[in-house]
């Protein structure tokens, strides 16, 4: 992986010890940079990106729903639903529902990043049910399941 300046590799650096400390199934993807965990039902990425010259993003995303049906009543829902939030937001790539928050990664904290995943985990957990009962598709972890494997997001791009 290649770090956009020192910040960025400190802050990704700094996380990994930190996912490496709280889970012990974390799975670095070497080409991205991406790590992925299970947490409660759902299946998280978290990524370290720079953000201009001196700081860095930790952005946690879960995968929801996928193969959702898209419409309006959906699209209008979910962005009701992000205005109510006190964190994240809900995201829609293809037929893909994500929930992601980001904080800045210069000063991160085991602690930050903690509440961090548990607030996307705990959020994705409590709608994607609700998402397939109402409109299709099905959870991440049943599409592994389904599957064997996971997609990522820029799969999702590549396939809409």
């Amino acid at each position: 992986m290649e770090f956009a300046h020192s910040h960025h590799q400190t802050a990704f650096e700094q996380v990994r010890v930190f996912l490496d400390e709280l889970f012990e199934d974390a799975y670095l993807n070497e080409d991205n940079g991406h790590t992925y965990v299970r947490y409660g039902s759902t299946v998280l990425e978290i990524s370290v990106d720079p953000y201009g010259p001196e700081e860095a993003t930790v952005t946690v995303m879960s995968y929801c729903v996928q193969d959702v049906e898209v419409d309006e009543e959906l699209l209008f829902g979910l962005l009701e639903l992000n205005h109510s939030l006190p964190v994240g937001a809900f995201s829609l790539v293809g037929q893909d529902i994500f929930f992601s928050h980001s904080i800045f990664g210069r000063t991160v904290e085991r602690s930050n990043l903690l509440g961090l995943i548990a607030a996307v985990a705990n959020t994705a957990d409590e709608y994607d049910d609700r998402i397939v009962a109402r409109y299709g598709g099905v959870t991440a972890l049943e599409k592994i399941h389904e599957t064997g494997g996971r997609g990522s997001r820029t799969e999702s791009r590549s396939s809409s």
